[in-house]
């Protein structure tokens, strides 16, 4: 009886399934990316139109990432880099990608915003056009 290893089936084998794996992993972190984009547009939009109350860019964050457009895809993710641990460098290091770019966006909203509240009722900085009267909801 010959060994399995000599002509070298099952490390063909596992090479194919660790690349299908990094294949999935990379799809799942673009679905990642693109929806935590749509939803950060989303969530700007709506506080931009007032719809919606300002929170800081970090709570909006994580109740972007617990939501449940965003759950199933971290989780089929996280499934397979615990299958093949080698990625998770790859999938965190991608993910605070995400995160930083995405939060970024979120600061550059709430940075006038917040200026705006704390200094609307500011007489001299409305003299000054600095700020408009505050009509954002606190």
């Amino acid at each position: 009886m010959s060994s399995p290893y000599t002509n070298g089936s099952i490390r063909e084998q596992e090479i194919a399934s660790r690349n299908h794996a990094r294949q999935e992993i990379s799809r799942m972190l673009a679905i990642e990316a693109t929806r935590a984009a749509v939803m950060v547009a989303y969530v700007i939009g709506r506080i931009q139109q007032q719809l919606q109350a300002p929170k800081s860019p970090e709570a909006l964050w994580n109740d972007i990432v617990n939501s449940a457009q965003l759950v199933p895809v971290r989780r089929k993710a996280d499934q397979n880099v615990a299958d093949y641990p080698q990625f998770s460098g790859w999938v965190n290091g991608q993910r605070q990608q995400i995160e930083r770019t995405q939060t970024q966006r979120l600061r550059e909203l709430m940075e006038p915003l917040d200026f705006q509240r704390r200094f609307g009722n500011c007489a001299r900085l409305q003299e000054l056009h600095m700020v408009s009267p505050a009509r954002i909801p606190a």
